[in-house]
């Protein structure tokens, strides 16, 4: 029994030794365990920190964004006076915009003139071929030979012809009249969402200028119009259509389009009003499947400058939206 018993004592002692060895040898592996992944994520970390702290790529589009801001930038500083521009190529997230600000629209107001004509075209209160008694209150100088012409009545479609193609004033304010005035013209312009823009006088209206009462407009509004227009999201087909047929071959293409009018399709609207130091253009600039929209308003400034800036500009925005060189 003694011994036996002895035999019992020195096993047990034997099995309390293995199961301690045990227990060392997996304290030993998790702390090995652990320090492999403390190492894996500190190696992930550090992975981590050396992505983001590197360079992000430029993207074409930001680039394209970057190159028309400095160009637009180096147009307002050539031009005198107060300059805003607005620029859209149809392709980036948003319009690129220098100094936006309301302006004096001189002649571009006659764009929401247009529309106005057309939304009432479309509504079947009006057409091209309608006839339209020319007043002699209606007659005033400045842009446009309709004054000296010895006409009593026109139809619509040569109205819009000479009030867009060639500014004339007296065509402008037949057009006001017979779409109903100068509010029904304003419901338009908000119908438009354009809240920079009020046409507050008929054309050469020296009486409502001395009132401290102009026409005036934004780069913005100007420039919404027409990418709208470009896409045709104005009043649609065919109105759209037309209403860009009257803006091609403007007699006046001595500003945004002078560099360029040989080599893309234009659709432009041009305003001057030099005894306030006005130079205005509003384009839409087509080669092929692109389209960018340039609009330059500028006043009280210097004519020579403020030309020749918008020249420069139209060249820049054509090789930039193009890649011409």
């Amino acid at each position: 029994m003694k011994f036996g018993f002895s035999k019992l004592v020195g096993l047990m002692l034997l099995c309390a030794v293995g199961v301690s060895g045990c227990s060392k040898a997996n304290s030993h592996a998790s702390k090995t365990q652990s320090k492999v992944s403390t190492s894996k994520v500190a190696a992930s970390s550090s992975h981590v920190k050396a992505a983001s702290s590197a360079p992000k790529a430029i993207s074409p589009a930001d680039s394209t964004q970057g190159e028309i801001r400095t160009a637009e930038q180096r147009c307002a500083h050539s031009a005198s006076g107060e300059t805003s521009i607005y620029v859209d190529n149809l392709k980036a997230k948003h319009p690129v915009i220098l100094h936006n600000r309301t302006q004096r629209s001189a002649s571009v107001i006659k764009l929401f003139i247009m529309v106005t004509a057309f939304r009432q075209i479309k509504a079947g209160q009006l057409s091209l071929n309608q006839e339209v008694r020319v007043p002699k209150a209606d007659r005033v100088g400045g842009t446009g030979e309709l004054a000296q012409e010895n006409v009593s009545q026109l139809t619509v479609s040569k109205l819009l012809t000479l009030m867009i193609r060639n500014s004339d004033n007296s065509a402008t304010n037949v057009l006001i009249d017979r779409l109903g005035g100068i509010n029904v013209i304003n419901q338009e312009i908000k119908r438009l969402g354009c809240t920079q823009t009020q046409l507050q006088r008929k054309m050469l209206d020296y009486q409502a200028l001395k009132a401290g009462k102009d026409n005036v407009t934004s780069a913005k509004d100007v420039g919404s119009l027409l990418v709208r227009l470009a896409q045709h999201r104005v009043l649609g087909a065919p109105y759209d259509a037309e209403m860009l047929q009257l803006m091609t071959n403007n007699a006046n293409q001595s500003k945004l389009s002078a560099l360029i009018n040989k080599k893309a399709t234009v659709y432009n609207k041009t305003g001057e009003f030099p005894d306030y130091g006005v130079q205005n253009d509003a384009a839409i600039v087509k080669k092929g499947s692109q389209t960018f929209v340039a609009v330059v308003l500028s006043q009280k400034g210097t004519q020579r400058k403020q030309i020749s800036a918008m020249q420069q500009l139209g060249k820049q925005l054509y090789n930039i939206n193009f890649r011409e060189k």
